[in-house]
């Protein structure tokens, strides 16, 4: 299973994870625009610029709207990460190794491809995007399920979950980096009211308000929100959590091939910079610790490859 299996495995499933944390993080903007005179410009921005091709969405639009937002972002094929292009790739690496996968995990991805193509194929009208996002969403769901109820839980199985949690990890890192302005200890006195819809904006993002809520009872603070997120091994998108499952995978792949990878022995090491208390911790800057964090995350990806004969596809 080494090299372009490998390969394709690993990143069917970065792709498809990409497309639904996109799919959130428009979900979670549209769901703060509503409240804002402006649209929420500034959170759309944001999002563009961090998906790659902001140069692109500049030579095509002179000013930014809403709809013009949504649209680039959803079904865009000259965006590389818009949610049509990144459900293609997967798709495309799917294809290749379709004898690897059961029927069920191919047919949740081929609907997958089917329903988005179909939803996308005219601009996305503002009234319809919570359910064509939705769609989304419940597609990369349906996938999950046909791979832990299906899939043996062998090689593939791992190099598929490798792909998901680096890339879940990433997200997370990414969105945490873009607004770790909110989670500098002074951000409970000078963000206000729009401090506290930041912070909404980022749980939401990861499918993490609600659980939030539950531990801490609607307790917003910028040392809670940067705990939750990174250190607790219960939240499936906090770094812990993810690192926890890259850990597990790789050390069945290590076992299964009877090798000492590179890959495996950086992510314990990097698990163990996420077993300390918390961000209170005055030893943790945690502008700093979330950027030195994303670095090492595409270390341990770029280590991956390396170990496995990967090449991007």
């Amino acid at each position: 299973m080494l090299g372009r299996h490998a390969d394709s495995l690993f990143w069917m499933a970065r792709y498809l994870e990409r497309s639904e944390n996109n799919a959130r993080r428009i979900q979670a903007a549209f769901h703060y625009a509503l409240s804002r005179e402006d649209d929420g410009r500034e959170e759309w921005k944001t999002i563009i610029s961090e998906s790659g091709s902001e140069v692109v969405f500049r030579n095509k639009h002179s000013q930014l709207t809403l709809t013009d937002a949504i649209n680039f972002l959803l079904r865009d094929r000259d965006n590389v990460n818009s949610i049509i292009t990144l459900i293609y790739k997967a798709r495309q690496n799917g294809r290749s190794v379709r004898a690897n996968l059961t029927q069920e995990v191919w047919l949740s991805l081929n609907e997958s491809w089917i329903a988005c193509e179909t939803a996308l194929k005219r601009p996305v009208k503002i009234r319809d995007l919570p359910g064509v996002l939705e769609g989304i969403i419940k597609g990369s769901s349906s996938f999950r399920g046909a791979l832990y109820g299906t899939m043996l839980h062998n090689d593939i199985f791992n190099f598929l979950r490798l792909g998901t949690y680096i890339e879940r990890a990433d997200n997370t890192l990414r969105i945490m980096n873009s607004k770790h302005h909110q989670l500098l200890p002074t951000a409970r006195v000078i963000g206000g009211n729009e401090g506290q819809s930041q912070w909404e904006v980022m749980l939401r993002s990861l499918a993490a308000w609600r659980s939030f809520n539950w531990l801490r009872k609607g307790q917003l603070d910028p040392a809670s929100v940067a705990n939750f997120l990174i250190f607790d091994a219960r939240m499936p998108r906090s770094i812990n959590f993810c690192y926890r499952e890259i850990k597990s995978n790789l050390g069945d792949l290590s076992n299964y091939y009877c090798s000492n990878y590179v890959s495996y022995q950086m992510a314990c090491e990097l698990l163990e910079t996420l077993n300390v208390p918390n961000v209170d911790n005055k030893k943790i800057k945690p502008s700093e610790f979330i950027s030195t964090h994303i670095v090492k995350n595409n270390e341990v990806s770029r280590a991956i490859s390396t170990d496995f004969n990967l090449c991007k596809s």
